[in-house]
């Protein structure tokens, strides 16, 4: 009888399964909607995702359900269409963290500095702007900034550089339909204002917004260049309209625009210009 230990063979592990039933396929099916919305630039709804990643519908639902209670996706209110959760955001950011953020925050003090006026940067998502970061200035009533806030794109002077400079074709009214009541009058001649402010705003290098909410403040905002086919980025500054005159506009917009250009590079916006 032998005295050497037979060991029997050890199996190799199986490969993972990517089967109709293994959980890798449905890793790689969850990347693919989740880069389908991320590329998206307004979001993408149930049906277009399905057409866009080439899977069936129910399967997009089961996911969808998935990536948004987990919070890696989220669902607009206003148009249903599916955008990058706050997971996403959160985890883009932390990501960048080593590489961009702290130049962005440079960025925006000197621009805080030079204006003494609160500065920020923005990020389009869906149909509103989210304030990713802000600085606040020194003076003792000054804007204090809200990281994290969404307003929509017409309610702040980001949201109004974004769809200004935005290449996507602007709508106005349709011609040869006059309004024939009162307040449709009244609500063609808004548009027709806010397409002259979008018209003047490409003109001067950036976009002037008034709080209507009695607070006094005022806005001045330019576009990040940020390697996307669509302006996703913008930064701002804001304060009380009585520092903010019209006659420091011209000055105003000229440190903001530059600001934007000192963004333009930065790995921080190049990647966030992609969400």
């Amino acid at each position: 009888m032998s005295s050497e230990t037979s060991v029997a063979p050890v199996a190799p592990e199986p490969a993972p399964s990517t089967g109709r039933s293994g959980g890798v396929q449905s890793v790689a099916r969850a990347a693919r909607l989740l880069s389908a919305v991320v590329d998206s630039p307004t979001g993408a709804t149930l049906t277009e995702l399905a057409k866009t990643t080439g899977l069936n519908v129910s399967t997009v639902h089961r996911l969808l359900g998935t990536l948004t209670a987990e919070g890696l996706m989220c669902r607009s209110p206003e148009s249903e269409r599916f955008l990058p959760g706050p997971v996403l955001l959160r985890l883009g950011r932390r990501s960048l963290s080593s590489s961009g953020l702290p130049d962005v925050t440079a960025v925006l003090k000197e621009l805080a500095d030079l204006t003494g006026e609160t500065a920020s940067v923005g990020m389009c998502r869906g149909e509103s702007v989210l304030t990713l970061m802000s600085v606040q200035c020194e003076q003792p009533l000054r804007y204090l900034g809200e990281p994290g806030r969404a307003v929509p794109l017409g309610a702040s002077a980001m949201g109004l550089a974004i769809t200004a400079f935005d290449p996507a074709p602007q709508h106005g009214l349709r011609a040869g339909t006059p309004p024939d009541t009162e307040d449709a009058q009244a609500a063609a001649r808004a548009a027709w204002s806010a397409e002259v402010e979008l018209l003047a705003a490409r003109f001067r290098g950036y976009t002037v917004f008034e709080e209507s909410d009695g607070s006094g403040l005022r806005g001045v905002a330019a576009p990040v260049q940020s390697g996307s086919a669509y302006i996703r980025l913008a930064v701002d500054i804001q304060g009380p309209s009585s520092r903010m005159t019209d006659d420091r506009l011209p000055q105003l917009g000229a440190a903001v625009t530059a600001a934007a250009e000192s963004l333009r590079g930065l790995p921080v916006a190049l990647a966030l210009g992609q969400l």
